[in-house]
């Protein structure tokens, strides 16, 4: 449910451009764990951008994993402080969050809330109308118990369909059986036409001569949406009666995953690759061309575990040859991994990952890492040289091996990358965020400083006709600002007083922002 009040800590900002320092700023600051994050861009408003991530927090006298976010309006410079969606049992622990705004602004949420032994819970989705700043109360999608002894609730995707045809609005998540679930396993979808509150019965995505088979024990689906309408998922497969190789398939649905197409992506020989890097794999569609897609995945084909890039160019029903993006020495011995990637509205593509290319070490284990992007304005044909995200080379330790740290996040707004990723180097798994121009491979750097006690206080909150202010002596003779939902500013004076009314009844109904120097207090406008 929307508070009619939020408390804001904005995080003070001084920020430079410079090509020769990186910058990385920690934006979880968590001394226990934090991991998997997931940022996303408000298409109405591009310089507000959600992450969120999962993150240990004390609930009932434990701590359980809760999924957090936070919000920022002027394209990461700032940020709100930091939200926590819901349990919804006892013991209850959250993971695997994934987001979406639709083409109008509302932004979704889906992430597992649930425990084991009794197996409990499911994969909930929450809605936020006002750009990630709080989320009403979340809507059950999938069941444990949806698909009997398989546990249909693990490593959820959602998307968004965004076109402009009868298929826009709709919702789809797919997802798998839990990780302690032994084959054969299955992949599993739902679709919502109505923001989320109801569901269509779960369904598969592998089928007729396209099957999973019975060896693959999490034939994760990744799942992506396309301007004309059509839902897409790829998926592993292993069944020798419909392939002698080992394959990853795509599944295309025009009518909400009533009936799919079904094509071959890649398929080849298995390489060895050692079960502790991240082999997770990306789909992703052309916000402007239906044509174009990019399919993501790390490979051992030379030797090491390297990134790689496959492009369609005709919908999905041909693929190209895969193409190596990091280009540090073939065979070199140096591990990348867990990969993601982005198209920016013109068309162009950012691939991000994790590297080891600089570490003494080779291999998994006790090999340090960075994190790197390389571009292409040709839908995957030809990527740009490697540039490095991180601002420092980061010490192997061993939380890597476990699970919460299998994936990072990156969105692309015309020449600006934005990323998040978890690394270790304060001794903790923590949350960074990069903002990078791409075009000049220059970094902005932010230096926050976070504000959590709160100095000010306002009511009536909705307002009418005057919103009373009442704030600390520290603030006398500063400015005080009034900022509509774009982040303009629409007022402004000098604080004389502690305690003052600022009029409002010559504002529009809508939410505005007052600041004062690093707090920022929402307030409705009746």
């Amino acid at each position: 449910m929307i508070k009619k009040s939020l408390y804001i800590s904005v995080l003070f900002v001084v920020f430079q451009i410079s090509s020769a320092q990186i910058s990385n700023t920690n934006i979880s600051n968590s001394v226990l764990f934090e991991g998997e994050p997931f940022i996303t861009i408000n298409p109405t408003n591009t310089q507000n951008l959600v992450a969120a991530w999962m993150g240990l927090k004390n609930s009932g006298g434990q701590f359980r994993i809760a999924i957090k976010t936070r919000a920022s309006f002027d394209g990461g410079i700032s940020w709100s402080v930091v939200n926590s969606l819901p349990h919804f049992g006892n013991g209850f622990g959250s993971a695997d969050v994934s987001m979406a705004f639709d083409k109008n602004g509302l932004l979704y949420i889906s992430y597992i809330d649930y425990k084991q032994a009794p197996d409990s819970g499911g994969i909930y989705v929450a809605r936020s109308f006002n750009g990630g700043l709080n989320w009403d109360s979340p809507t059950k999608a999938f069941d444990m118990y949806d698909v009997a002894n398989k546990r249909p609730i693990d490593r959820p995707w959602l998307v968004i369909d965004n076109s402009n045809t009868s298929n826009s609005g709709t919702l789809y998540i797919t997802t798998k059986p839990a990780p302690w679930i032994a084959p054969p396993n299955r992949n599993y979808f739902k679709a919502s036409s109505d923001s989320g509150h109801t569901w269509t019965s779960i369904a598969n995505i592998d089928g007729g001569t396209h099957l999973v088979g019975d060896l693959i024990a999490q034939p994760m689906a990744a799942p992506t949406t396309t301007t004309n309408g059509r839902f897409c998922a790829a998926y592993p497969s292993y069944l020798l009666a419909q392939n002698p190789l080992p394959a990853y398939y795509l599944a295309t649905s025009s009518n909400k995953g009533k009936t799919f197409s079904y094509n071959t992506i890649l398929a080849g020989l298995v390489t060895p690759i050692d079960t502790n890097f991240k082999n997770g794999y990306h789909l992703i569609a052309s916000p402007i061309d239906s044509n174009k897609l990019v399919f993501l995945i790390p490979n051992g084909m030379n030797g090491d575990v390297d990134i790689m890039a496959l492009h369609s160019n005709d919908g999905g029903q041909t693929w190209s040859n895969t193409i190596r993006l990091n280009d540090d020495a073939l065979s070199n011995g140096k591990a990348q991994d867990m990969v993601w990637g982005a198209y920016n509205m013109q068309g162009n593509l950012v691939v991000t990952w994790r590297d080891r290319r600089n570490s003494n070490t080779n291999g998994f284990w006790n090999a340090g890492y960075d994190f790197y992007y390389a571009t292409s304005n040709n839908n995957g044909l030809t990527f740009s040289a490697n540039q490095k995200l991180t601002n420092q080379f980061v010490a192997f330790d061993s939380v890597l091996t476990q699970n919460g740290n299998d994936m990072m996040g990156c969105v692309y707004e015309g020449d600006t990358l934005y990323t998040l990723w978890g690394d270790t180097r304060t001794g903790k798994m923590n949350i960074f965020f990069s903002k990078t121009i791409l075009s000049t491979n220059t970094n902005v750097g932010i230096t926050m400083l976070e504000g959590e006690k709160s100095q000010m206080e306002i009511f009536p909150n909705p307002s009418k006709d005057y919103l009373n202010v009442s704030i600390s002596n520290e603030m006398i003779g500063k400015e005080i600002a009034v900022y509509d939902e774009n982040y303009k500013k629409i007022f402004n004076q000098i604080i004389t007083d502690t305690k003052f009314k600022i009029k409002t009844q010559c504002f529009s109904k809508a939410i505005y922002f007052l600041k004062v120097e690093n707090e920022i207090k929402k307030f409705i406008k009746e």
